[in-house]
């Protein structure tokens, strides 16, 4: 796979176990991808001194430097935009949270298949493209989504999201006031139904949530019992949960 600008797609690979190295790394050559591959996370902190990949897949346990500090690194750089896959054999709710918090953009719990792998690949490596991205914003009441900038503007503040977190605001936000459906926002998101589990979409709305919270924004993600999500404004009227009909979607508009 390549890039618009013609190079290949570089991918950061830290994973000590040699047998599931060379698995991950075989799955990602034969798709066309150009690997840097680390069985160390301080040999992989090295080459992040002074070199760098669009998509990070890191093992949260790694000897001489962890994959949380890793993560730490990637997201100190100014305006970083590489993404990061975290795969672990931690699948507790708490252990997936503090990734996430962490600041990784998906994880995969271990074992998992090699269709699932790339096909998340593939979905962040498309969302991380500028070139897909470049002036593309919707506006609702007085705030801007960038999605180039992966941002919520509110007044003079810029409020960043994760790769996921985003993705579901801006597809909610596009069709707003209507209830979502869980499959179709799991589709839009991932970009690969069978390999999304209901609970990661309810935990990545649940972060939404409070980081709309923590910015002081008064919109409302709400959960539509057995159906999916949907999206009011401050200024709604309406959008209490238990109400079956979803306002309209006129107000949302786009900014170049």
């Amino acid at each position: 796979m390549k890039l618009m600008s013609g190079r290949p797609v570089r991918i950061l690979l830290v994973e000590d176990d040699l047998a599931h190295h060379a698995l991950l790394r075989s799955w990602l050559k034969a798709e066309g991808y150009h690997v840097e591959g680390f069985h160390n996370g301080l040999e992989a902190q090295q080459y992040l001194a002074d070199q760098w990949a669009d998509l990070a897949i890191l093992d949260w346990d790694v000897p001489g430097v962890s994959g949380e500090r890793l993560l730490q690194k990637i997201r100190g750089r100014a305006q970083s935009s590489m993404a990061v896959i975290f795969q672990t054999v931690h699948s507790a709710d708490s252990d997936i949270a503090r990734i996430l918090d962490a600041g990784a953009d998906d994880y995969l719990v271990k074992p998992f298949d090699r269709q699932v792998l790339l096909a998340r690949a593939r979905a962040l490596l498309r969302r991380a493209t500028p070139a897909d991205m470049q002036g593309r914003k919707l506006t609702l009441e007085t705030c801007v989504l960038d999605q180039q900038a992966r941002s919520l503007v509110a007044g003079d503040h810029a409020h960043a999201l994760g790769t996921k977190e985003f993705d579901i605001l801006w597809h909610l936000a596009r069709h707003k006031g209507d209830v979502v459906l869980r499959q179709d926002l799991m589709s839009v998101v991932w970009g690969w139904d069978a390999a999304v589990q209901s609970r990661s979409v309810d935990m990545y709305v649940s972060r939404l949530r409070a980081k709309l919270k923590a910015a002081g924004i008064g919109w409302n993600v709400q959960s539509v019992y057995a159906t999916g999500y949907r999206l009011t404004l401050s200024a709604d009227p309406d959008g209490q949960p238990e109400q079956p009909d979803a306002a309209t979607d006129t107000d949302v508009g786009s900014s170049s």
